[in-house]
């Protein structure tokens, strides 16, 4: 069985990644044996490798956080007839996807319907995205939700699940060319990143606040947003793009009594009971098949190809999500 495993931490190249063979072990109690079909190379994929991410594993480990396959065993106490289900394997950190077959507990393998490609991203943008919408504050329809690096993934799906909600979005991007196509896909407002951003915001909002900061970049982007934020205001800062730590200003801070917190979506789950997060996941799946959410998807590579594919996944100028096809869906 063919598997991506990380020898040293470092670049994600041929240097410190290597295509392995592991031998395929069966399902114990309670557990299944998924054949993955598509699994995506992710940010936090990346910082792994590099060695700067919240979770550090002993070398040499498998890699892959999320993605979708078929089962093909099931341990005693499963019921046989899951047998061919398309499962989405739930991130765990623990439960790895850049390889042939894994096998993983029943319980975090959810079956779903639909394009493999698109419910192989499921696991980890499009529930980040509703936890820093839903999880922590109660917004009423109306309210303005303002994000930064709002090109990403998971600011795509924040765009999509805010429409659904009825809140209000305004889009912080940091090159003018992204500005078309975000407005093109219904954006609410959309500005470019820059030293009047504060003045811009102003002026798009009028008397308006916003009440909700997702916040991806970091820097005096959030320190300037934070100016307009609603009393009482949160804002939840989930990764930094642009290396800066969030800065929020004491006046704002205390006086406008603003609440600022980080998300890492493994706490979140286990904050929840498995079933909530395994119910949660089927509702956004339904959301997928409906195609309420979806992803743009740069290019595929099989798992030999995986130092072009890692390579595509670092660059900058891409306009998509980048995949592993192990199982000949794609």
């Amino acid at each position: 069985m063919k598997a991506l495993q990380l020898t040293t931490y470092g670049a994600a190249t041929s240097e410190n990644i290597e295509l392995v063979d592991v031998p395929a072990t069966d399902p114990d109690d309670g557990q299944v044996a998924v054949a993955m079909d598509v699994a995506p190379i992710n940010p936090s994929d990346l910082l792994l490798i590099a060695g700067h991410y919240g979770y550090r594993p002993t070398l040499p480990t498998i890699l892959g956080a999320e993605g979708v396959g078929r089962i093909v065993a099931v341990g005693a106490g499963v019921d046989a007839g899951r047998i061919g289900e398309q499962v989405l394997v739930l991130p765990t950190l623990t439960d790895t996807t850049w390889r042939e077959q894994t096998v993983i507990a029943a319980t975090t393998a959810i079956a779903v319907d639909g394009d493999p490609a698109q419910l192989a991203m499921l696991g980890i943008n499009p529930m980040t995205a509703w936890a820093m919408l839903h999880g922590f504050t109660d917004l009423e329809p109306g309210a303005w939700v303002a994000q930064t690096g709002a090109t990403s993934a998971t600011a795509g799906y924040v765009r999509a699940l805010a429409r659904r909600a009825g809140f209000r979005l305004l889009d912080i991007v940091r090159r003018p060319e992204s500005v078309t196509a975000l407005r093109d896909s219904g954006a609410d407002v959309v500005l470019v990143d820059g030293p009047d951003i504060a003045a811009e915001v102003k002026a798009a909002l009028g008397r308006d606040t916003i009440d909700l900061l997702i916040d991806g970049v970091g820097g005096p982007t959030t320190t300037a947003l934070a100016s307009r934020m609603s009393l009482g205001g949160t804002i939840i800062s989930y990764s930094s793009r642009g290396g800066r730590p969030v800065s929020i200003d004491i006046p704002d801070l205390i006086f406008r009594g603003l609440v600022v917190r980080g998300f890492w979506l493994k706490h979140w789950q286990e904050s929840l009971p498995p079933e909530t997060v395994a119910q949660h996941y089927r509702e956004l799946a339904a959301l997928v098949a409906d195609e309420t959410l979806h992803a743009t998807i740069d290019a595929t590579y099989p798992l030999d190809d995986f130092d072009a594919a890692l390579t595509h996944a670092a660059r900058r100028d891409r306009t998509g999500k980048v995949l592993f096809s192990i199982g000949g869906q794609l």
